[in-house]
């Protein structure tokens, strides 16, 4: 793969950059102010930079292995080759001291190091160089807002956390998915890789790096978390991620995920830039699937770093989960489009739909907070943001109107009293941490979860299915506050296609009349679910029936159960047909799997009819009901309900992402005049479904997608008629082939 990515530098052209002078307005300033034997710490950009197409391109027809290494090999040649003239430059000087901390990047084309003004000032005009900017050291991490005396509580409290539950963590860990096989590099102050929460799953760095990563703040191999109150930031962030209960709490949304502890700051949250471009860089080069970082500028000059580290970890195929920043309730200090922190404002790996000013793409997912009551952190940065007058992709103009910016956050994720490890004490837990960087690792170990599903999802996969699948608070469709609205792992995971099937058995039987007359009737049944695996196994159950039409009813009754290793569950249920479905030969079946619309693990049927009368065929209106089960394998509740709905809803398409087909449901609580139409992204008419008058109750209707090309469509309902209050409902699907 090495020989492969020489032979294609050689065809590249790598873009170049020209600027007037070398040394940056602000570094000669300083220059002007310091002492002459004073340190400063700077960055030094090369000229030639990797071109984010021609990578893209290069390696389209690779697996997604050879992609990283592809990538990672012609970033560090290029850095090789162009950097070797200042890199001896600066080196001539570090014997003397006045250079320290010289470090080579190749996720940029870049040095940084700090030196002496003389060093500095015989840089300019230096060949090949672009810039050198000034990299003061600042604090970096977001204020917290914590409990009592603004100080994190220790708690051992066995639990699960309530932000970890929030997002249905736990139920995915049901169906075998716990990011297994996935790694986490935490971009941060650090990790005390003891806890006892996550000794066993540490990033195995081999001899090179026998602390499960690296110090860019100190250059040293030990990434341990230190310091003094903020110094627990980096290990309550991993926990997040990955804490499995060991010592008491499961604070980790994927708790069998690898944390690679890459250290940027210094334990009180103080860094620069480069240290911290330098971790993105070794994450990408050492193997992590996700990079976190729960860190960022207000405003920095480096914009134009840290999007091209992003691009070409997109290239690699590497996705980053990033905070938005907390400052969303001091607008009249930060105001929009720079409210949300560099490098959140970097453009995600997929456009929204909503997103309707298009631009560039990166890697990051940029991520706001939620609380327990479902709402908006106050604190949570917000968007739109702009790269209009960032060379080279002056994109996501922003004035208002069409010129919208670029929608941020892209998810949102709990992030007010959060519970996770504490530093100093490798049994313990610190307890009311609140911030954008409490919700960022909540969206890293979601990440992970969808990579131990399916190994081989994109960062544009990933991105898109957080979104699709997220709660939709706030604003209907992606918004600047909440984003695509709060994650939600299980329905994330869920939609992911691939994984393992469980071993598990569904059938059912009629014990009575499967011939009903054509006033409608009863059928007596019972099922029987067995998980065959000796690991808990978590499934949804439904009831579906087809009609003479050839269409399904829909889901008649959904339950989402957690079966025991060998457990079983046996019911005899009962169903209600009422009159006014048509006539003709049916079947009823029994199915589970991943969840409604998802993956089938197994499904049985039997056959039943209704005699003829004068009701018409076509789209299904029922308004039976039936509650089958518990949720925690009790006792049955048999029953059924021939109620109208008493409000109107637009249900949803399942299954989404669909192929080719999905089913549009919605509910009516009066006879209305219905108009149902399909269009695409770009606004063009698609089809009609729908369009006449339809009784109260839940109806639904198939979309089929086969002439269709892949993406994003849009469903639009809207009543009139005088049964009903005009109304107007729009939902998206996905049609994936």
């Amino acid at each position: 793969m090495r020989k492969l990515a020489l032979a294609v530098m050689l065809v590249f052209s790598a873009t170049v950059m020209a600027y007037s002078g070398t040394l940056h307005p602000d570094l000669i300033q300083k220059l002007n102010e310091s002492q002459d034997d004073e340190l400063i710490r700077v960055m030094v950009t090369m000229e030639a930079q990797a071109d984010f197409q021609q990578l893209v391109d290069a390696t389209a027809n690779l697996t997604k292995p050879e992609i990283r290494e592809f990538v990672v090999t012609y970033l560090q040649d290029l850095a090789l080759t162009t950097q070797q003239d200042v890199k001896d430059y600066l080196e001539s000087f570090e014997s003397s001291g006045k250079v320290k901390k010289l470090q080579s990047v190749s996720i940029v084309n870049m040095l940084h190091c700090m030196a002496v003004p003389e060093v500095l000032r015989d840089m300019e005009g230096f060949p090949g160089v672009m810039w050198v900017r000034l990299d003061p050291e600042r604090f970096m991490l977001f204020d917290r807002k914590v409990d009592e005396n603004n100080h994190p509580g220790l708690d051992a409290t066995d639990e699960i956390a309530w932000g970890v539950s929030d997002i249905n963590a736990d139920d995915v860990w049901l169906m075998g998915y716990n990011g297994s096989g996935a790694i986490v590099g935490v971009v941060d102050t650090g990790v005390n890789y003891n806890h006892m929460d996550l000794a066993d799953h540490m990033w195995d760095g081999g001899a090179a790096y026998p602390n499960h990563g690296w110090d860019f703040y100190n250059n040293d191999n030990d990434p341990m978390d230190d310091g003094s109150w903020f110094g627990g930031h980096g290990t309550h962030c991993s926990g997040s991620v990955a804490s499995d209960g060991t010592a008491g709490s499961q604070c980790g949304v994927a708790p069998n995920a690898s944390i690679m502890a890459v250290k940027v700051l210094s334990g009180n949250g103080y860094g620069s830039e480069g240290p911290v471009i330098s971790g993105i860089d070794f994450a990408v080069q050492e193997g992590a699937d996700i990079f976190s970082m729960s860190l960022g500028w207000q405003s920095t000059s480096q914009k134009y770093e840290f999007r091209t580290a992003c691009n070409n970890a997109l290239a690699a195929g590497v996705i980053g989960a990033i905070a938005a920043g907390n400052e969303g309730d001091a607008l009249g200090s930060y105001p929009v489009p720079g409210n949300v922190r560099t490098p959140g404002d970097v453009p995600p790996p997929w456009l929204n739909p909503d997103q309707a000013l298009t631009g560039g793409l990166s890697c990051v997912v940029t991520v706001g907070a939620t609380n327990s009551s479902h709402t908006i952190a106050s604190f949570s940065s917000h968007g739109p943001v702009t790269w209009e007058n960032v060379n080279p992709w002056n994109d996501y103009a922003y004035s208002g109107g069409s010129q919208m910016g670029l929608i941020d956050p892209d998810v949102s994720a709990p992030g007010e009293n959060i519970k996770s490890l504490n530093f100093q004490n490798i049994w313990g837990y610190s307890d009311g941490w609140s911030g954008t960087s409490m919700a960022t690792p909540h969206v890293a170990g979601t990440m992970a979860l969808m990579l131990s599903k399916n190994p081989s999802l994109t960062p544009a996969d990933i991105c898109m299915y957080l979104e699709n699948t997220a709660l939709d608070w706030g604003s209907a469709g992606k918004d600047n506050i909440y984003g695509a609205g709060r994650i939600d792992a299980l329905a994330a995971v869920s939609a992911v296609p691939g994984g393992t099937i469980p071993d598990v058995d569904f059938t059912i039987d009629p014990t009575g009349s499967t011939s009903l007359p054509a006033s409608g009737g009863t059928l007596y049944f019972d099922v029987n679910l067995s998980n065959n695996e000796a690991t808990p196994t978590y499934v949804a159950a439904w009831l579906e029936w087809t009609y003479p039409s050839g269409g399904s009813s829909g889901t008649l009754v959904l339950r989402n159960l957690n079966l025991s290793p060998g457990g079983n569950i046996a019911r005899s249920l009962w169903l209600s047909v009422s009159r006014s479905e048509p006539d003709g030969n049916y079947t009823l079946w029994a199915r589970a799997g991943s969840s409604y619309g998802g993956t089938i693990y197994a499904e049985d049927s039997f056959p039943f009819s209704k005699g003829l009368d004068n009701a018409s065929p076509g789209e299904w209106i029922s308004q039976t009901k039936l509650f089958g089960w518990d949720d925690d394998e009790g006792t049955a509740i048999a029953g059924r309900g021939n109620l109208a709905p008493t409000e109107f809803a637009l249900l949803g398409a399942y299954p989404n992402p669909f192929n080719p087909e999905t089913a549009i449901s919605y509910q009516l609580s009066a006879v209305s005049l219905v108009n149902l139409t399909v269009y695409d992204v770009n606004g063009r008419l698609v089809t009609e479904l729908v369009n006449g008058w339809r009784d109260a109750g839940v109806h639904e209707v198939v979309f089929d997608g086969s002439g269709l090309a892949s993406g994003i469509y849009l469903y639009r309902l809207q009543l009139s008629g005088s049964g009903a209050t005009p109304t107007t409902a729009t939902g998206k699907m996905v049609l994936m082939k």
